[in-house]
């Protein structure tokens, strides 16, 4: 916007007899500015000084332009805001100490004019009119460089929130420390207990978390309270004090996602899932099981319906006649497969040795991503645990009821 120009011989004249008069102005606005408005009254003495000095400079700008019949000189406002916003300072707070300094040199031109009858009665209405414009200018000023200035420092910010959460995640402490690494950088409570947590890319983070997307996930840390539960396939850590322990979090809720299978949504936790959190923590040995428990019944020819009874019966310990009502079919072939499973690994289900080493093997096939494919599991009679993510029991469910 180009800036407007004072053109007004009678109010420059003024002007410049107010130039002399600058402490006395400049003590009646920084007495007007403490007075109505509490955020500034709320500052300490060193804060006031310097608003104080800030007032003599923009009454000697504002004045010297009323004077000189030139366009406003807004720099120094500029420069004002610019510092106002790297303090915090609201911007509705700095526009009202603006426009009480307006008010002030206005005051003091119709005080001056009114004593001089030299300058006719239209001299008030051009003063205010010329000063009004100044603030429209002033205004406009300092709105823009307080903008540009929050939007500078929130990308800022926001880049030094990613670098400090990075160095958490990485347990590089020495670094955050160097960097000043603190809570309030990552908008996080001051002390915890805090949680970590790993989702799959695409589950929306907890509100209030402080979190980074990754190539193959997203990591979020944020305090305990917060945390509401999640939609999607996520890891949550056990509590823990202090930011610095965001590592060794990561690594927990790292395996706690891992322990469930891809695309199975849910949010795990080493504690609730501790099976499935040793396989995650150990892909090779997880393979390997699968195999070696499960590699009989995986060369058979009923591979898929075979595991489809075994997985639901270690999950539900259903007896047959359950199992056939849910499989739609007798509970003869019930009794007949779950001897099969026996027959082709076997292992009883009836010794909690064998059935442990049958759910660690199912559930490592599982995490693996090597099962077949349930063909007749379109044809399953919903249960009372499909709306649960398998092997969420405990082992003790899977009770030898199966020959009843």
């Amino acid at each position: 916007m180009r800036p407007h120009r004072v053109d007004h011989p009678p109010v420059a004249r003024l002007a410049a007899g107010l130039l002399r008069e600058v402490p006395e102005l400049t003590r009646r606005v920084f007495t007007a500015i403490v007075a109505e408005d509490a955020t500034y009254a709320a500052l300490d003495t060193e804060r006031l000084a310097e608003v104080r000095e800030h007032n003599r400079r923009n009454l000697v700008t504002q004045l010297t332009d009323l004077a000189e019949q030139r366009p406003p000189s807004t720099e120094a406002a500029r420069q004002t805001a610019r510092l106002r916003a790297a303090q915090g300072f609201p911007l509705g707070a700095l526009l009202h100490a603006y426009r009480i300094g307006f008010r002030v040199v206005w005051e003091s031109l119709v005080e001056r004019a009114t004593a001089d009858p030299r300058y006719p009665v239209d001299t008030l209405a051009t003063s205010m009119t010329t000063v009004w414009t100044l603030v429209d200018a002033y205004s406009v000023a300092v709105t823009e460089s307080y903008r540009e200035t929050v939007v500078e420092l929130t990308r800022h910010d926001e880049r030094k929130r990613l670098v400090l959460l990075d160095l958490l995640i990485e347990g590089r402490v020495s670094d955050w420390t160097a960097l000043d690494g603190s809570a309030q950088a990552l908008g996080l409570p001051a002390s915890g207990p805090y949680l970590c947590v790993v989702a799959d890319p695409g589950v929306t983070m907890p509100r209030g978390s402080a979190w980074r997307l990754r190539a193959e996930d997203q990591v979020g840390v944020l305090p305990v309270r917060a945390f509401e539960g999640m939609d999607g396939r996520a890891g949550v850590s056990p509590p823990y004090e202090r930011l610095t322990e965001t590592a060794a979090a990561l690594r927990l809720a790292t395996l706690a996602r891992a322990s469930l299978p891809e695309g199975v949504p849910g949010v795990a936790t080493v504690d609730a899932r501790p099976v499935g959190a040793l396989l995650a923590a150990s892909p090779d040995l997880a393979e390997r099981l699968a195999g070696t428990v499960l590699g009989p019944l995986l060369g058979s020819r009923e591979s898929a319906r075979l595991l489809e009874v075994l997985e639901i019966w270690l999950e539900t310990g259903e007896s047959t006649a359950d199992l056939a009502r849910r499989l739609y079919c007798h509970r003869n072939t019930v009794r007949n497969r779950l001897d099969r499973i026996e027959q082709l690994t076997g292992r009883s289900l009836e010794r909690p040795e064998d059935v442990a080493a049958l759910y660690t093997g199912v559930l490592a096939l599982r995490l693996t991503g090597c099962a077949p494919a349930q063909e007749s599991a379109r044809k399953r009679r919903p249960g009372p645990s499909d709306s649960r993510t398998s092997f969420q029991q405990d082992l003790g469910t899977a009770r030898p009821r199966w020959r009843r």
